[in-house]
């Protein structure tokens, strides 16, 4: 059965148009070539390539009207994983070879629903889809006759609930009214201080806008040894660096704030054109920065990621 799903209850067949109670094995699985045939034999598929196919809408019918009934659980959230669509008793086989390709240190394999997972290395489910992504086309490429099939998936939570007991765990993850302030609030009247480093001025000129926006200074430098004089004099706010500049590396800078008590707990968030996952789990995990966001960086995904850093200082 191909479907779709509406919400956390329901899903619907695309071919026949039913209804049916949601069952999460039912999605997250690469579609086969013999599904895809009989989706355009159905007329309904717009196009497709390699990585995705792109769906006609279905009939509307009566799918809007339970959403009205559930207005006040419309905050909800999602948790990335990948489905390797490999049965449950394989899950020491997948362990082991993530250990043998040295690639545990990224991820870890887990049950869901009867099936091998794949999250990351502190078993979290990944918290943004690029995340998932990336995983997949790194995994993919190391394990290809076993990890081939893995299709990004996720599982749905109304924030306002704890996520159920055989599911994963709880994770630090964005609400609606959060989502909300990111991209509407700005710090105009807080005088709010970010340093940026990037060697590439057309970009600096880019995010100058996103930080006018937000009411903030905003300091520019095209070297290391520029963002760190500016950082020792300004104790900012926050730092937005890329991973490599000129003449230094962003973790020889951050080496640095750490070791300087009035600059240790500034936050820091990295940009990268070649970023790879090793980088971003590095990042995240050891470097211990605010984010991790990898060019071309949409403008609203910028503005989130300060205004989240800028919230707490």
């Amino acid at each position: 059965m191909t479907v779709v799903q509406w919400d956390t209850d329901q899903v619907q067949d695309l071919f026949s148009g039913q209804h049916f109670p949601f069952r999460d094995q039912e999605y997250g699985h690469a579609i086969t070539d013999m599904e895809l045939e009989q989706l355009r034999e159905a007329g309904r598929v717009s196009h497709y390539d390699r990585a995705y196919v792109w769906l006609h809408a279905l009939p509307e019918g009566n799918r809007f009207s339970r959403f009205r009934i559930r207005e006040e659980s419309t905050a909800r959230v999602k948790y990335f994983y990948l489905n390797t669509t490999l049965p449950a008793q394989n899950l020491n086989r997948v362990q082991q070879r993530l250990h043998d390709l040295g690639l545990d240190r990224h991820y870890a394999a887990r049950e869901q629903s009867g099936l091998v997972a794949i999250v990351k290395q502190d078993n979290q489910p990944f918290t943004r889809l690029t995340e998932a992504e990336a995983a997949q086309n790194v995994l993919r490429r190391a394990a290809p006759q076993l990890l081939q099939d893995a299709a990004v998936a996720f599982l749905e939570y109304d924030v306002n609930r704890a996520p159920p007991g055989d599911d994963f765990d709880a994770v630090d993850v964005l609400d609606l009214d959060t989502l909300i302030a990111s991209q509407t609030q700005s710090f105009a009247n807080a005088s709010k201080v970010v340093v940026g480093a990037d060697r590439d001025t057309v970009f600096l000129d880019s995010v100058a806008k996103t930080m006018d926006a937000l009411g903030v200074e905003f300091v520019t430098a095209n070297t290391g040894i520029e963002a760190l004089h500016a950082i020792e004099d300004l104790e900012p706010d926050l730092v937005l660096m890329s991973l490599v500049l000129p003449d230094t590396h962003a973790w020889e800078i951050l080496a640095k704030m750490k070791a300087n008590q009035a600059l240790t707990n500034i936050p820091v968030i990295i940009t990268s054109a070649l970023g790879t996952p090793a980088d971003q789990v590095f990042a995240l995990t050891v470097a211990k920065v605010h984010d991790f966001l990898v060019k071309p960086i949409a403008p609203g995904r910028l503005r989130q990621s300060v205004w989240l850093a800028l919230k707490s200082r």
